[in-house]
């Protein structure tokens, strides 16, 4: 009599080695896919704090705040610098008619007083912004008001902060 495994035996085998890797790919690409989801995420989260932060830290320490609109916050430092930060889009003309699916947070230097005009466009605070009615820069009642709402491929975030300025 021969020793060995039989044909039926060795499909089984086979079968079963099959199920287990496609079983092991399978969760091997759901924790990849999830972990990409999560860095894409936090990578969001990080920019989004970022500039919540700078922008939280300015306003506290500004001597004069105002706000034209409810889409800019304009502001002087204590070395008398102005500055806005503002809603941008290259494909919208300043003030935006927001009609662009995203834009930047920039802060700017102004022209010498709250109501001057933009020295430069100044630099990039936060990126991938959702357009007013989801975002909102504003000040009222001596509260500064940022709420920013950022969108990147399928994740959205959403922050809102009121602050007090600490020298008016």
């Amino acid at each position: 009599m021969r020793k060995g495994m039989s044909l039926v035996e060795t499909v089984i085998a086979t079968v079963l080695v099959v199920v287990l890797t496609i079983t092991i790919a399978y969760v091997f690409r759901a924790v990849i896919l999830s972990w990409a989801a999560g860095e894409g995420r936090l990578g969001l989260d990080i920019n989004l704090d970022r500039g919540m932060f700078e922008m939280v830290r300015d306003l506290r320490e500004a001597k004069a705040v105002s706000s034209v609109n409810s889409d800019e916050l304009r502001f002087t430092t204590t070395d008398d610098t102005y500055h806005i930060y503002y809603f941008y889009n290259a494909s919208d003309a300043y003030p935006p008619t927001f009609n662009q699916s995203s834009y930047e947070i920039r802060k700017a230097t102004l022209d010498g007083s709250l109501t001057a005009g933009l020295v430069n466009a100044g630099r990039v605070i936060v990126s991938n912004v959702l357009p007013p009615s989801t975002s909102d820069l504003s000040y009222s009642s001596n509260t500064a008001t940022i709420t920013l709402g950022v969108k990147k491929d399928n994740e959205t975030l959403t922050s809102s902060i009121q602050v007090r300025p600490r020298n008016l």
